[in-house]
């Protein structure tokens, strides 16, 4: 888990990485995290994919256990959690972490248009 987006905290290389960002709800700023799946280290390193979840920091522990209660209810026999995200597409991966099917979230949500001179 990391608030950074340049991954200080290494959440691109974990089996679970949450990336501390902010959302819109009813008008308020809240803490939001947004998900990468199927990071590793050692021999069968990998790097995190971005899956497109975000979701309010109250609502993380219930994606969170979606995901791992159908990881331990459909993994092949011996199948290590970073093998089962490899075989599963971003959408279903989203979809297990919702709960069932949702748009793609973007990982950083444009406030607007640059300043006048300001390229981006």
């Amino acid at each position: 888990m990391t608030g950074c987006p340049n991954s200080c905290g290494q959440h691109w290389i974990a089996d679970i990485g949450l990336e501390g960002k902010k959302l819109r709800v009813d008008g308020a700023l809240v803490d939001a995290y947004y998900f990468a799946v199927g990071g590793a280290v050692g021999r069968h390193q990998a790097v995190a994919r971005p899956v497109g979840y975000r979701v309010p920091a109250s609502e993380t522990p219930a994606a969170i256990e979606r995901l791992l209660r159908t990881y331990l209810e459909e993994r092949r026999a011996d199948e290590s959690f970073r093998e089962f995200a490899a075989r599963h597409t971003d959408d279903e991966l989203r979809g297990f972490l919702a709960g069932g099917l949702v748009a793609v979230a973007e990982r950083d949500v444009p406030a607007g248009r640059p300043p006048h001179s300001v390229e981006g």
